[in-house]
């Protein structure tokens, strides 16, 4: 009874309080702005509350999930109220939950909810279900962060939740003795801890308590590092008012951020906790979404997305669809339009579309230019767009090919007309070279070769291809386009091909490539919309390189592939562009030509 009047003492004068017996408090921060835009949802006996983002929200597209909890003796509109992530980004669905009662299990086995029962973390695994039955979540792209007790809770999460978080952070809390003694992290993630040195409420140096005992956060950091698999040796960096002290590995990071002389706060005049954690979570997301970069779900069963990257928007007239294929290695992904897609959206909109396994884009057990088409058209459906102007590079004049001819496209109608560069000639001497080294191979070794990727045995030889390809890019692109190529964003892309489902990605590409060829042998092109292609000699390096008994083979592959080039163009009524002295990698040597050809398009 002592304790509840103190406690409702606290309330009446607005100061800091201690609620219950794990002495966590009410926001300081808090203010009188009542929250907008809050949708609350009733599940069983509980609720919680759903933010889209502020700016641009499309049910069409795909989000990552953030769940927001509120501090003891706070509801969930205070915490929307507080940290307001759904205007900090586009890029995710805000989740604020509410406690059953004042405060949640924190896993201290010492406070009111866990005396009653409540088992806040089935809530928090029902939440998530719920959510994701009716928004579209970003496989694997969960996040989690809580201010006060709150951010003790996220820590109960971390070391015994079933659900695998991409990054956790704790807000103004350090860690109770007890959770530190027998927490045991298995689903490894990132964390990070924001404390202000000067916590009278929760201090940043712990304290001793008989019921509720706190270890200091330089002590909790380590500790969660260490749970987290991280053995490195800290790293210490000291700027203005701010100390942070990160454990990092290849996977992972945890970091605390200590705020020198900072309060029992979510604000700091030092640090924009906000803006802060989502540029955390940014960081460590695998879905590195840009201001330009969407995820579309094409398949509600499957959860599929569909990377999508678009620029350009304010302009009129057709779409530029851009669809990448395969360099010497057999990499394809948006990364070969960082130059060709801002040069184009100067003056048209242009989106590139990733297949699945590429980019940002879901993974696919079986990936190929076949297995994609229906993806491709339901995407061009929901880019909404009236009329098209299709780029496709390489091999993926293969994908354009058959959702042309697919009798289940629906969009073909929208169709301008094509551009190939260098694509695959369709014609069983061109094919047979496609298929030969290095796809029978990639085929003969099979799920052998598979595994051996998995265990992480062509990391390093991905990594020296990476390493050449750019070396090469950057030899191509001409002086006057310099300034216009997107590095940050090839580099994100392209560096992104070393992780391990990536590579098996390209290797059941590659192995699939056989099939897809197979399709469309001897095809017939339809020619009711102009096909305009480009034809670089890059083939005569080959042919100067060759040994002896493979030239002739490499010379007709050359003579057959630039007379189908030229039928096509003539008969479907667009144009035939040989280039001389020029790479295969004509997205970043000839855009010039490339534009022109577009333009060509355009005009008729």
């Amino acid at each position: 009874m002592r304790t509840y009047l103190y406690l409702l003492l606290k309330i009446m004068t607005v100061t800091l309080l201690m609620a219950g017996c794990n002495g966590t408090n009410k926001d300081s921060s808090l203010t009188s702005t009542q929250p907008k835009g809050l949708t609350k949802v009733k599940l069983k006996n509980r609720s919680y509350y759903v933010a889209t983002p502020r700016n641009n929200f499309d049910t069409k597209k795909s989000y990552k999930l953030l769940l927001a909890f509120h501090g003891s003796g706070q509801i969930a509109k205070n915490m929307q109220s507080m940290a307001a992530f759904e205007s900090a980004s586009e890029n995710y669905i805000v989740v604020y939950p509410q406690s059953k009662v004042e405060e949640w299990n924190e896993g201290c086995d010492c406070n009111k909810p866990h005396r009653l029962g409540i088992n806040d973390l089935v809530f928090v695994e029902n939440v998530v279900d719920d959510v994701k039955a009716k928004y579209n979540i970003i496989d694997g792209e969960l996040f989690a962060v809580g201010f006060s007790q709150g951010g003790l809770f996220t820590q109960n999460l971390m070391c015994n939740s079933s659900l695998k978080f991409a990054a956790i952070a704790s807000v103004a809390s350090p860690m109770s003795e007890q959770l530190s003694q027998r927490c045991e992290i298995v689903n490894h993630t990132n964390y990070m801890m924001v404390h202000g040195t000067n916590d009278q409420t929760l201090p940043f140096e712990g304290k001793t308590h008989s019921n509720f005992g706190l270890i200091p956060s330089r002590l909790a950091i380590e500790l969660i590092a260490k749970e987290n698999s991280i053995d490195s040796v800290v790293q210490l960096e000291k700027s203005q008012a701010i100390a942070k002290y990160t454990f990092k590995n290849d996977s992972y990071i945890n970091q605390l951020v200590a705020i020198e002389g900072g309060g029992h706060s979510w604000a700091f005049s030092s640090f924009n906790t906000t803006e802060e954690l989502i540029s955390f979570f940014d960081t460590v997301s695998k879905t590195k979404l840009d201001t330009y970069s969407k995820l579309y779900r094409v398949d509600q069963q499957q959860k599929n997305d569909v990377h999508v990257r678009s620029m350009g928007l304010e302009h009129s007239g057709p779409a530029i669809i851009l669809l990448s294929g395969f360099n010497k290695n057999f990499h394809s992904d948006s990364a070969w339009f960082a130059l060709l897609q801002p040069l184009i959206a100067k003056t048209h909109r242009v989106h590139v579309i990733e297949r699945f396994g590429s980019g940002f884009s879901s993974p696919a057990e079986q990936p190929s230019y076949a297995s994609f088409v229906p993806a491709l058209d339901k995407t061009l459906g929901l880019l909404n767009e009236k009329e098209l102007i299709i780029v496709s590079f390489a091999s993926a004049n293969i994908l354009a090919h058959l959702w042309q001819n697919s009798p289940d496209s629906q969009f073909v109608t929208s169709l301008n007309g094509m551009v190939w560069i260098d694509p695959d000639v369709l014609l069983p001497h061109s094919i047979s070279l496609y298929q030969d080294w290095p796809v029978y191979w990639y085929r003969d070794a099979g799920d052998t070769l598979i595994t051996h990727i998995e265990e992480g045995n062509w990391t390093q030889r991905t990594r020296d291809k990476l390493t050449d390809e750019r070396t090469t890019t950057e030899t191509l692109i001409p002086s006057q386009y310099k300034a216009e190529m997107n590095w940050p964003y090839f580099d994100l892309i392209s560096q992104s091909r070393t992780q391990i489902d990536k590579q098996v990605t390209r290797a059941r590409e590659i192995m699939n490539y056989h099939d897809d060829l197979n399709r469309v042998i001897s095809a017939d092109i339809a020619t009711s919309t102009p096909i305009s292609v480009i034809d670089t000699d890059f083939e005569s390096y080959d042919i100067k390189n060759a040994e002896p008994d493979f030239v002739d083979n490499l010379v007709l592959w050359q003579q057959e592939g630039s007379l189908w080039s030229q039928q096509i163009s003539e008969q479907s009524g667009g144009q035939y562009i040989p280039l001389s002295n020029s790479d295969h990698m004509a997205v970043f040597q000839r855009p010039d030509d490339i534009l022109k050809a577009i333009k060509n398009i355009k005009s008729k």
